[in-house]
């Protein structure tokens, strides 16, 4: 956990620095715009969708450094990004999420920001202690008997780091990327009226089967302590299950305009029509600025290919029994 090492010890001067030099210009500082939300559950293509987002320089967005180095962000990312990137490429240092080579300006999740800085409502500190994920994520993604004042504190810290964000990329509109957002519509909306939301949907049985890989990777690298009584299975299904049933029973409070629905196949075969729709549909602003951009973009992602997963026939009755109010209303085939 080398990062780690880097933030308590040898970055810790950067810190102060840091906390002397922009706390009061983060205090101060108004986000002019309410961000742009992806939505939609782990491994259903809200990082595809944020990179597509991302060709939009008129937008800002999380960087990996600052998910990694948010103490530092502000005074240090423009020098130690590009020598970490360059460390990167010398010595080829994969991301093993995503199965690319790592770049500290890729996007990042702002839930796992809360983590690194320490926080203990930072939602993925599940996978960190795996025993302590059902109870970590009913707590801090359901907010279920969270009380009132801890729920506060969360939307307060959580726009601390927004804000951070935003005087990061010039007080541009943001485009945030974060699972467990799916289900806090109703508190995102609370702290932001006017956010805008793409919500993107992908089919539960290939959902369910690349979490495991998900999960394996993760608690390879990340998990700290005893995990191997733990039930990944069961979590991937209760958490995938909650995170929709969340989603669906809050998604018509989003404002008329504010909220689209992706399938992801549409993202993958036609990611620039879908694009502009995204752009019509939110009214963002004018489509045919990143027009050029997205193409060839989209032509470098032509190789792509979607991944088939077999299951066997037991975990497939139990995706199908946990998830059948979801495969039904989005009308994927029973398997």
């Amino acid at each position: 956990m080398f990062p780690w090492f880097l933030k308590t010890t040898v970055f810790e001067p950067l810190r102060w620095m840091e906390l002397l030099i922009f706390n009061k210009k983060i205090k101060n500082h108004k986000m002019e715009k309410d961000p742009i939300f992806v939505l939609g559950f782990y491994r259903s293509g809200t990082t595809f969708t944020h990179q597509l987002m991302r060709k939009d320089d008129r937008l800002g967005y999380h960087t990996n450094f600052q998910m990694i180095f948010p103490e530092i962000m502000l005074g240090s990312e423009w020098f130690l990004s590009p020598l970490f990137n360059f460390i990167c490429r010398v010595f080829n240092i994969q991301d093993p999420i995503h199965r690319k080579q790592m770049s500290f300006k890729d996007p990042g999740e702002e839930d796992a920001t809360m983590t690194t800085s320490f926080n203990i409502k930072g939602s993925q500190w599940g996978y960190f202690f795996p025993n302590k994920m059902k109870e970590h994520f009913r707590k801090y993604v359901l907010f279920e008997d969270t009380p009132a004042s801890e729920i506060e504190d969360w939307k307060s810290d959580m726009k601390q780091i927004h804000k951070k964000i935003s005087i990061a990329n010039k007080g541009k509109r943001l485009v945030l990327k974060s699972p467990p957002n799916t289900a806090r519509i109703k508190l995102l909306l609370s702290m932001y009226p006017n956010a805008k939301f793409i919500f993107i949907h992908r089919d539960p049985y290939t959902v369910y089967a690349s979490n495991q890989r998900f999960w394996k990777v993760t608690s390879k690298i990340y998990a700290l302590g005893e995990n191997k009584s733990v039930d990944v299975n069961a979590i991937i299904l209760e958490t995938y299950s909650e995170i929709m049933k969340k989603y669906l029973l809050e998604k018509d409070l989003i404002p008329k305009g504010q909220l689209i629905e992706i399938p992801y196949t549409d993202l993958v075969e036609n990611p620039l029509e879908t694009t502009r729709k995204m752009y019509e549909t939110l009214g963002l602003d004018d489509f045919s600025y990143i027009e050029d951009k997205l193409k060839t973009y989209a032509e470098s992602q032509k190789s792509f290919v979607q991944l088939k997963h077999e299951l066997p026939d037991a975990e497939r009755d139990s995706v199908t029994k946990a998830c059948a109010p979801y495969i039904e209303h989005w009308q994927y085939p029973l398997s």
